[in-house]
């Protein structure tokens, strides 16, 4: 192909291209030097091009790749050189921890499966569905001091149930004149009856 050809053919293409390579870039500021790239690597490889009809199309695919490779070029990297104490930690559980986990569920499901109606509804609406004492009396339509000790009596009762099936440690009891829960799963009973029956 002979540049009076390719010039021809480049014309009513060359604002298209324009478009083109503005379009892809966040910013206009390289869009002059792309399309440069873009005509200087058709022109050089002009005589590749069989198909004269086919012109457009394989000068939007050069113009693809000088964005490609522009955007390659411009990615930020850090070597990991500079990084002398950076390390790769696996974040998830291992086999071992997933199996307790599940086993732990299980064992939840099972005792929970042993309580009443009642007991199950209240720890359900505080323990696992994070509701106030406040909201989950009123969702019951009963007081919220009886719903206090419901839901006081049903952890009681969780708690025995669990420790006849594991070997969970005793009660925990608060010193006088602290007021408080008595029995404390684990120590954070809502955070792990939420994380082991989910």
């Amino acid at each position: 192909m002979s540049g009076e050809t390719f010039e021809t053919l480049l014309a009513p293409n060359l604002q298209a291209i324009r478009r083109l390579v503005k379009s892809r870039l966040r910013t206009g500021d390289q869009t002059d030097d792309i399309v440069q790239q873009t005509l200087l690597h058709a022109f050089a490889s002009r005589d590749q091009l069989r198909v004269e009809s086919k012109f457009r199309s394989w000068l939007w695919s050069i113009a693809l790749n000088e964005i490609r490779a522009f955007f390659r070029a411009t990615r930020p990297c850090v070597s990991l050189n500079q990084l002398p104490n950076f390390q790769i930690v696996d974040q998830t559980a291992s086999p071992h921890a997933a199996c307790e986990q599940s086993e732990r569920g299980e064992r939840l499901r099972a005792s929970m499966a042993r309580l009443t109606m009642r007991d199950r509804t209240a720890i359900r609406l505080v323990d696992l569905n994070g509701l106030s004492t406040a909201d989950a009396a009123h969702s019951l339509a009963i007081p919220e001091a009886a719903f206090k000790s419901i839901l006081f009596r049903a952890r009681q009762r969780l708690g025995q149930t669990l420790r006849r099936t594991t070997a969970l440690p005793a009660p925990r009891r608060q010193p006088k004149g602290q007021t408080g829960n008595v029995y404390q799963l684990d120590s954070t009973r809502s955070t792990t009856l939420a994380r082991i029956a989910a």
